[in-house]
């Protein structure tokens, strides 16, 4: 499937340096980049909820490799997928009326 060409503007690092973990120079540009990949049409504040969530992900998958292992290429593997399953999930999302949240799980 192929999306059209839009023009996104750029948002503000959310770190205030690159951060980089083993073969991964700048940690936060690739998981932007990676989560571009999911879609062209996630808003802005998701968009950050996901590169946060991301950031950490890649902070875990270093810690948890052996050190010998390439992090990119576990990455290249492993972050996108994982990154939209936790999209898919809603997680990260509160209802933003308490009252919604209640009635939703009564039955």
């Amino acid at each position: 499937m192929s999306y059209p060409s839009t023009t996104l503007q750029l948002m503000p690092r959310m770190l205030p340096k690159p951060y980089s973990e083993r073969d991964v120079e700048d940690v936060e540009s690739y998981v932007r980049d990676a989560v571009g990949h999911i879609s062209p049409y996630i808003a802005s504040d998701e968009r950050e909820r996901l590169v946060a969530r991301g950031i950490v992900l890649v902070s875990r998958m270093a810690r948890a490799l052996p050190p010998e292992a390439s992090l990119e290429q576990l990455l290249d593997e492993r972050l996108g997928n994982s990154l939209a399953v936790y999209r898919w999930r809603g997680a990260g999302e509160r209802p933003r009326d308490p009252r919604l949240a209640a009635r939703s799980h009564a039955a």
